[in-house]
């Protein structure tokens, strides 16, 4: 009895912990599948008898099972949400996975910018692991950085079961944090790094947001780096748009050095109306 406590108050203190989890038992959206998933249990196994979360044959765990399409190119499971840097401590991908075959690949990558494009592989699993004849198991450290999380394989057909996958926190040591190229705010001297390239119609300036809404009524009554209407950005005004199909540009007066062993992310804020 007090054995079974134990592991009760253990596996309450695991799902307080987790950022994101999928045991499949319960309704979840943490992460979402297309449509070369399906949902089954150990009762009607594809293709392993138990699931691993209650380790029973009623339980439910999620297998590959690829759509007839001439089209297919990859089949994935992805969070939804995208998993911000942690400042306190290191986190965590896990998830466990069943292949009786040994060959049987798929990877988890890492995926950044708004349209997804930049993508690193993080891990390769060749298939089953000769040495367990049951669910394996994966965890891998993630950066401290924005991201979202693929799991991918475009094997055409076979056998393959994942289970209980999650994002959580864990004691091992914070993830060196990315190298910064270059930053600013537009509060200090850095905006004067800044100017609008001035052949072209659309002009940018670089002004409070207690100035700016006097321009453009419908522009942020404040920052993004404050939050308050005495903070700077910079704003393209709606109302000096001289005809639609024209651009603007605003020029950064710095030079990056960045060899081909190195990738970085441009990150900014922006606000649209």
């Amino acid at each position: 009895m007090l054995s079974f406590l134990f592991i009760f108050l253990c596996n309450i203190c695991l799902s307080q912990a987790a950022i994101l989890q999928c045991d499949y038992e319960t309704f979840c959206n943490d992460f979402v599948s297309d449509d070369n998933w399906g949902l089954t249990d150990g009762l009607h196994p594809r293709p392993i008898d138990h699931d691993h979360t209650q380790n029973t044959s009623t339980g439910h765990y999620l297998f590959y099972y690829r759509q007839s399409s001439p089209y297919f190119q990859m089949a994935e499971i992805k969070t939804v949400e995208w998993l911000q840097p942690s400042t306190d401590r290191a986190v965590r991908f896990r998830m466990w996975y069943y292949t009786p075959r040994y060959y049987f690949p798929f990877n988890i990558q890492f995926v950044q910018g708004d349209d997804e494009q930049l993508i690193r592989i993080a891990a390769v699993i060749t298939g089953k692991d000769p040495l367990i004849n049951d669910w394996a198991f994966i965890n891998v450290t993630l950066p401290n950085e924005k991201i979202k999380i693929f799991i991918r394989t475009n094997m055409t057909n076979g056998p393959l079961a994942f289970d209980d996958i999650s994002v959580d926190y864990c004691d091992e040591p914070h993830p060196v944090p990315p190298k910064v190229l270059y930053e600013c705010d537009f509060e200090s001297s850095c905006s004067n790094d800044f100017f609008s390239l001035p052949t072209y119609p659309y002009q940018w300036s670089i002004l409070t947001a207690y100035d700016a809404i006097k321009i453009e009524h419908e522009a942020p009554s404040v920052d993004y780096t404050f939050g308050n209407k005495s903070g700077h950005y910079s704003l393209l005004p709606n109302s000096k748009i001289i005809e639609r199909g024209n651009v603007g540009y605003l020029h950064l007066q710095k030079e990056f050095r960045i060899t081909s062993e190195e990738s970085y992310c441009l990150n900014f804020q922006y606000y649209s109306y």
